[in-house]
C-alpha cells in the first residue's frame, strides 16, 4: 500500500452505518481489529432492538433489575455509565442519560410515534432522576433505585467508539486515518500530503449528504446534531426527537444543527446536546465558556455562526446560508 493510498472499511454499528478510512503502511489488520472492537463495545452497551440483540448487554442487565438489586459490571462498562450519571446530574437541563422512558413514550422516528398525554409524560418524567442511581466505584455496581427506570448511553456511546478506534488507530502507527459513526467523526493524524482533513457540514435543509461547508481538522473529533433527522407531524405540529428532560416535551429552539469540535468524541457528544438544548444564545455562551470546546451553530433562518477557536477552520460553500 503506497503512503497516500486509502482503504475504506463500511460496516453497521449503533443503528447507522460507519465508515473507517486509514492512510500509509501500517499495520493491516487494523480495520478488522477496530469493528471486532467496536461490535463487542456495541453487544455490551445496547439497549435496543430484538431481546436476542439485548441479551449480552450489561446495560440492559441493569436496566431489568431495576427497583429491585444492583448489578456488577466490567470495568470499560462501570466508566462510561459513570461518565453518563455524572453529566446528567451536571447538565440536568440537556442531558440525560435516563430520560429513555419519556423518549419511548413519544416514540418519534419510529412507526409508533405518537404525542403521549400530559398524565404519561409526567409519570415517565420521575424515572428520569439522576440522583437515583447508586454506583459503588469499589465493586462497579450500578442500582436504579426504582422499578421502570432504564439507562440508556445513545447520547454518548457513538463518541465513545470513536475515541476508541481512533486510539486504536494511533497505536497501529499509521500516519492518518478518520472514523465516522453516523455524524461522529474523529480525524487522525493528516490526509494525503500532510494536508488537513476537511469534514462536512450537513445541511439541516437538505437530503443526507447536502452540505453548506466544511471543517479543515487533524487530531480532533467533529460532531453534529440536529433537529432535522428525527420528526413526528401530529395535530398540525412538528414535534422534532431531542427532548428537555425538564418538561418531557421537545425543547423550543432557534438552531437547526450544532457540530461540535473537541479532542474526544465522547465530550463532542456531550456538548452538542447541550449547546442545541441552550439555543443560540444559550448555547454560544456555554461553548464559549468551556475550555477546550468549539462550535459551529446553524439556525432555522440559515445564518452560521462559530466560535472564535474554529472559524479558521470553516468554509461555507452553500450561499443559501450567511456567516454571523
Amino acid at each position: 500500500m503506497g503512503v497516500h493510498e486509502r482503504t475504506l472499511t463500511t460496516f453497521p454499528l449503533m443503528g447507522t452505518s460507519a465508515t473507517l478510512c486509514t492512510l500509509g503502511e501500517g499495520d493491516t489488520d487494523i480495520a478488522p481489529a477496530v469493528v471486532r472492537r467496536l461490535r463487542n463495545l456495541e453487544a455490551r452497551l445496547t439497549v435496543n432492538g430484538p431481546v436476542e440483540a439485548r441479551s449480552r448487554s450489561q446495560v440492559e442487565a441493569v436496566n431489568l433489575a431495576s427497583g429491585v438489586s444492583a448489578v456488577a459490571v466490567d470495568a470499560e462498562v462501570y466508566s462510561l455509565l459513570r461518565t453518563s450519571v455524572r453529566a446528567s446530574r451536571e447538565h440536568r437541563g440537556s442531558f440525560n442519560a435516563l430520560i429513555g422512558p419519556v423518549v419511548k413514550a413519544w416514540g418519534i422516528g419510529f412507526a409508533d410515534a405518537r404525542v403521549p398525554s400530559a398524565a404519561e409524560i409526567e409519570g415517565q418524567l420521575a424515572l428520569t432522576d439522576p440522583d437515583e442511581v447508586e454506583l459503588e466505584d469499589e465493586s462497579r455496581t450500578v442500582a436504579l433505585h426504582r422499578v421502570g427506570m432504564r439507562l440508556d448511553l445513545g447520547a454518548i456511546a457513538k463518541g465513545y467508539a470513536a475515541d476508541v478506534a481512533a486510539a486504536m488507530l494511533r497505536q497501529a502507527g499509521l500516519p492518518g486515518g478518520l472514523i465516522d459513526l453516523g455524524g461522529n467523526v474523529v480525524a487522525v493524524g493528516t490526509a494525503e500530503g500532510g494536508r488537513p482533513w476537511r469534514v462536512g457540514i450537513q445541511s439541516p435543509f437538505a437530503g443526507r449528504g447536502a452540505i453548506i461547508g466544511h471543517l479543515s481538522v487533524q487530531d480532533t473529533s467533529v460532531v453534529t446534531s440536529g433537529i432535522y433527522e428525527r420528526v413526528l407531524e401530529a395535530g398540525g405540529r412538528r414535534f422534532h426527537h431531542m427532548i428537555d428532560p425538564l418538561t418531557g416535551y421537545p425543547f423550543e429552539t432557534d438552531l437547526a444543527s450544532v457540530t461540535v469540535v473537541a479532542a474526544s468524541s465522547l465530550d463532542a457528544d456531550l456538548w452538542a446536546t447541550v449547546a442545541q438544548r441552550g439555543g443560540l444564545a444559550g448555547g454560544f455562551a456555554a461553548v464559549s465558556a468551556e475550555p477546550g470546546i468549539e462550535a459551529v451553530f446553524v439556525t432555522l433562518d440559515r445564518r452560521v455562526v462559530a466560535t472564535a477557536g474554529c472559524r479558521g477552520q470553516l468554509t461555507l460553500t452553500d450561499r443559501a446560508f450567511s456567516l454571523g
